[in-house]
């Protein structure tokens, strides 16, 4: 038996880089049930259902979400956890407008909060674009023209607001297929045209930015659609998100363009969708995933979106679901979603950091697993069977680890901390998206973390204070 036990710690020891005395003196580290820190994590979808289109806007701590939802106006949802909400009116209605209020977005603007939203225009009955003020994000919102934002002989949908590194502002919109007929077809496509500074009246001419392209954003047939555009400018270049297919498919889903300028022209990326449905052994768990905003809290760039709340029969009845966003270091956009599986709530939220992304790092030049963005969702950028070290120049402090897998993948190996602590791990795959494996233990300080194991990993966390 003591021969054997040998063996195993030298085997033990071969697979993580370290001779077997060594291995002889390594310590079990000690976690917690994940239950422990389940006030750390939140799952999607959140508490907001019956909805479309949903933008949320973080002041002082504080988020206020707005979204579609009921044929009058807006209701704004309050919260400070992104997890519980207070409902309440933000724009009772407008004078120009019969009904049809969707996708509202609410920008800080100086000292006033501006809103841009569609409606239905009383003495057309064709949708368009308005915009009201407020003194407070809650409201209430009053229109100060009296008529649509622009009347430009078409309807137009979804509007957002951006602006350039002059401080330029910009309307991004969408044409909508309802009156936009390309031969057979009715297309939804995306506009920009600069606004004047006090946001009431455009600056230039529209310039079309996106319109439906490929087999996966034409699978609605005849109908076709990009719209819901959101746009976030990262390493001097503008991404500008938008949803493809009809609202009431499940392939309603989220793709991404990227330009040098504002008004473009626009490269689509590669491959789509961005943000898709997801199936389970060929029965669907998300559906429709889409119209997606963005929302920075802290360091981190987050984004909310909605899906179907009913899964069999998808409508305009939708729910608010939140994943982590962002950039890989070749400039690729992300969408850390569709999950389902608790995910760690913003971190400036739960005064903790993530350590990793300040290690120096070996085995994994670069840097798949701690380049600082939680992307769970795309196997292009995790590593298969991986033997890492991080290394810090200082002590930090950390209670937690998180490991998610690829999807649909499973892992086994070990971690040791600090050539000190060891732990073995084993996550079988799951069918519940963006699952991964919580591993609390009592604080202490680190200097070094090793990870080596066999199958596929998506992202690595050391959670810890500042």
């Amino acid at each position: 038996m003591r021969a054997a036990a040998a063996i195993l710690v030298c085997l033990l020891a071969v697979l993580s880089g370290i001779s077997p005395a060594r291995a002889e003196s390594l310590q079990s580290l000690e976690t917690f049930p994940a239950e422990t820190v389940a006030d750390r994590f939140v799952s999607n979808p959140r508490s907001v259902k019956d909805i479309g289109d949903p933008f949320v806007l973080e002041e002082d701590g504080i988020y206020y979400v707005f979204a579609t939802g009921g044929p009058i106006g807006f209701n704004v949802w309050k919260s400070t956890d992104l997890a519980t909400f207070e409902k309440s009116k933000a724009l009772q209605k407008v004078s120009w407008a019969s009904g049809d209020y969707w996708a509202p977005e609410v920008f800080h603007i100086g000292d006033r909060y501006v809103m841009l939203f569609t409606a239905r225009a009383r003495e057309t009955q064709s949708l368009r674009t308005g915009i009201a003020f407020a003194e407070k994000p809650e409201g209430p919102y009053t229109d100060p023209l009296g008529h649509p934002l622009m009347e430009l002989g078409y309807a137009t949908i979804d509007a957002t607001l951006c602006f350039d590194t002059d401080g330029q502002p910009y309307l991004i919109y969408v044409r909508d297929c309802s009156e936009n007929e390309i031969g057979s077809l009715h297309v939804s496509q995306i506009y920009g045209a600069p606004l004047a500074p006090d946001l009431l009246s455009l600056a230039g001419d529209p310039v079309l930015l996106t319109t439906p392209e490929g087999s996966w954003e034409t699978r609605s047939g005849d109908w076709q659609w990009n719209e819901g555009p959101a746009v976030v400018f990262h390493d001097g270049r503008y991404y500008l998100y938008y949803s493809v297919n009809a609202y009431w498919m499940s392939e309603y889903s989220v793709d991404v363009a990227v330009s040098d300028h504002v008004l473009g022209p626009y490269e689509k990326q590669d491959p789509c969708p961005l943000l898709g449905p997801v199936y389970e052994n060929g029965t669907l768990t998300v559906s429709g995933p889409g119209h997606n905003s963005f929302v920075t809290i802290g360091d981190e760039l987050f984004t909310a979106y909605h899906t179907h709340t009913y899964l069999q029969n998808p409508s305009g009845n939708r729910q608010l679901c939140l994943d982590r966003a962002g950039f890989h270091t070749d400039g690729t956009a992300f969408l850390s979603g569709p999950t389902l599986a608790p995910q760690l709530r913003p971190l400036k939220e739960l005064g903790l950091v993530s350590h990793l992304p300040l290690a120096a790092c070996t085995g994994d030049p670069d840097r798949k697993l701690s380049d600082g963005d939680l992307c769970i969702a795309d196997p292009a950028y995790g590593l298969q069977d991986p033997d890492t070290a991080w290394t810090f120049d200082a002590p930090v402090t950390a209670d937690m680890i998180l490991i998610h897998p690829l999807p649909g993948e499973s892992f086994s190996g070990r971690i040791i901390l600090n050539d000190t602590w060891c732990l073995d791990i084993s996550v079988e795959a799951s069918s519940t998206p963006g699952a991964g494996l919580i591993l609390p233990f009592e604080a202490r300080e680190i200097t070094s973390l090793r990870l080596s194991g066999t199958g596929g990993l998506a992202e690595v966390m050391l959670i810890g204070t500042p």
